[in-house]
C-alpha cells in the first residue's frame, strides 16, 4: 500500500462512501469521496426548534476521489454509521479515517465465525474506513492498492 496515499485519505476532514463492489470474485473495490463543511450556513426548524448557522457537509467537483482495491479479502462488512461502536477495546495501530486495527471486535468475530487464522491464510489485518453514514471493515492478508481518481485541483 502506498503510505503517502493512505495519509492523503487520512488528511480529509470527512469521507462519503460512493461505491463498493467486487470487480471479480473475492476482490473488493471501494470508492470514497472527500467531504467538508460548506462555507455557506443555513437555518432549519426541526420539531419547532430553530437551528441557525448550520453548515452542511458536502462533496463537490473539487473534492478528492479515492479508489481502494483489496486484491483478496477474508471478510468485509458495511455498517450504518449510526450503529457503529467505537470503544477502548479496539486498538488502532494507525490511521484516522482509514484505520488499521491490531485488535478489534471485528477480528474477534472472524475468529469465531471463520477458519481464518495466523496459520491460514497467514497473518492478516483489519482495515476500517470511517465514512459519513457508513463504516466499512475489511479483513485481508495484504494491504490494498490506493489510487486517486480525482485529485485536488491545483491553484491557478
Amino acid at each position: 500500500m502506498n503510505d503517502l496515499l493512505h495519509s492523503e485519505i487520512d488528511s480529509c476532514k470527512y469521507l462519503y462512501l460512493r461505491e463498493i463492489g467486487e470487480p471479480r470474485d473475492n476482490q473488493l473495490r471501494v470508492v470514497v469521496e472527500e467531504a467538508d463543511a460548506s462555507p455557506f450556513s443555513e437555518s432549519r426548524k426541526i420539531a419547532g426548534v430553530a437551528f441557525t448557522e448550520l453548515r452542511p457537509i458536502e462533496s463537490g467537483e473539487n473534492s478528492r476521489l479515492f479508489e481502494i482495491i483489496w486484491e483478496n479479502y477474508i471478510a468485509y462488512d458495511v455498517m450504518n454509521e449510526s450503529y457503529a461502536r467505537f470503544d477502548d477495546y479496539d486498538v488502532v495501530q494507525s490511521g484516522k479515517l482509514m484505520k488499521i486495527y491490531s485488535r478489534s471486535h471485528f477480528l474477534d468475530y472472524l475468529t469465531l465465525a471463520s477458519s481464518a487464522s495466523e496459520g491460514y491464510p497467514g497473518p492478516f489485518m483489519h482495515y476500517g474506513l470511517i465514512c459519513l453514514n457508513h463504516v466499512v471493515d475489511v479483513a485481508c492478508p495484504n494491504p490494498p492498492t490506493i489510487n486517486i481518481l480525482r485529485p485536488r485541483p491545483r491553484p491557478n
